[in-house]
């Protein structure tokens, strides 16, 4: 069988099944390569979640450790404060609207 023995039609139906068979080869290939990329991305996207998760604790472990009582009082005493002296508290008193 020659070149020159074959219909167009069946020339042009072969060609046209290659480019089928060539595009749908080619799509494959790039789904699947799309696919590893977003199972990537997705694998990072996770790594980060949990690293911003560890972050968080971490921060508030340190907020809790800064206002805990121990640590405020520890401030206050730096700043010359201490326990109130009874003797030394006075009330101030105000007339409300009626005089009293």
């Amino acid at each position: 069988m020659r070149w020159g023995d074959w219909e167009k039609t069946t020339v042009f139906a072969v060609l046209l099944l290659g480019v089928m068979l060539a595009g749908l080869a080619f799509l494959y290939l790039w789904q699947g390569a799309v696919l590893a990329r977003l199972r990537a991305e997705r694998a990072e996207l996770a790594l980060s979640v949990e690293e911003l998760g560890r972050q968080k604790l971490f921060l508030e472990h340190k907020l809790r450790e800064a206002y805990s009582l121990e640590a405020l009082s520890a401030r206050a005493r730096a700043l010359g404060m201490g326990p109130v002296e009874l003797s030394r508290l006075h009330y101030l008193v105000i007339a409300d609207e009626n005089g009293d």
